[in-house]
């Protein structure tokens, strides 16, 4: 199923290489394709949503925090140079931060998501147009789903172009999912077609995709908790065990330079590890 919501995205330049532009219904092209620094204003962006009021204030307090943290484990542990343990805990910390960020962004639109739909397939079984269909889904769902969804009826309603209105709706939600439906919406306007049995098609295979996804992850849920295990006994060893009953070794694998080859070993292979067996996960199917 989720097969069936990637489609369209993974062979966009197939279909658009092989459509005349002027014949073609879904340019798909423009939907998807966005600069590398638009990109990085799109995250920024999306990111300043997420973290709502005051957004730069509160990355410059996450950002501090950050740094202490970092500062408090190298002097507590590890005993590296400011200069390289500030750095790196910036680093990590806004890689943790961005993927909460979006991991709880993607958790409310998968939540509100097929809420929207339902509401717009019954919208327009009752007579609605598109337009005014959208707007009411707008209004009545408070969310971020909600609110894209009643800006985009707002600028459909001004005028705008439906390709323009559909890619900055995409660059908001750049999910599989919702690409889907921006195709669906864009093809409908320009062909026509019974919108409602698509949208209730859409919903349903999300609903399964989301099943799958549950069904996958409970079946290598026992694998990813050995690999867990595994990947923290190392270090719990070194930073829990070696430093307060065997200081001495401790500091060896700190501070020494023969040491500290062993130590750049463990946490090379752990690395290694840990990326083969993600990667492992990852190409789990349901």
């Amino acid at each position: 199923m989720r097969a069936r919501l990637n489609f369209l995205d993974e062979q966009k330049d197939f279909f658009y290489e092989t459509s005349l532009e002027e014949n073609s219904a879904i340019d798909l092209e423009r939907l998807s394709y966005i600069p590398w620094y638009r990109r990085a204003s799109r995250a920024y962006s999306n990111l300043s949503k997420e973290l709502g009021a005051f957004p730069t204030f509160k990355l410059i307090v996450y950002f501090m925090c950050c740094m202490l943290a970092g500062y408090y484990l190298n002097s507590t542990f590890f005993g590296f140079s400011l200069k390289l343990a500030l750095p790196v805990s910036l680093f990590f910390g806004f890689i943790f931060g961005a993927q909460y960020l979006n991991w709880q962004a993607k958790k409310r639109f998968d939540e509100s998501f097929p809420e929207a739909l339902n509401m717009l397939a019954s919208a327009i079984s009752a007579g609605e147009s598109l337009m005014h269909s959208i707007i009411y889904v707008g209004e009545n769902i408070e969310s971020s789903v909600g609110k894209e969804f009643k800006r985009m009826g707002e600028h459909l309603k001004i005028g705008d172009s439906p390709d323009e209105v559909f890619r900055k709706a995409c660059t908001r939600f750049p999910y599989p999912a919702f690409r889907f439906f921006v195709i669906t919406m864009r093809a409908n306007i320009a062909r026509g077609g019974q919108l409602r049995g698509i949208i209730t098609n859409l919903n349903r295979i999300m609903f399964e995709a989301r099943a799958i996804d549950k069904k996958k992850y409970a079946l290598t849920s026992e694998a990813r908790a050995s690999a867990k295990i595994v990947f923290a006994i190392p270090f719990i060893f070194l930073f829990g065990v070696m430093r307060f009953l065997m200081p001495e070794n401790y500091f060896f694998v700190m501070e020494d330079e023969t040491g500290k080859q062993i130590l750049y070993y463990m946490l090379i292979s752990e690395a290694i590890g840990m990326l083969i067996i993600y990667l492992i996960m990852k190409g789990v199917k349901a």
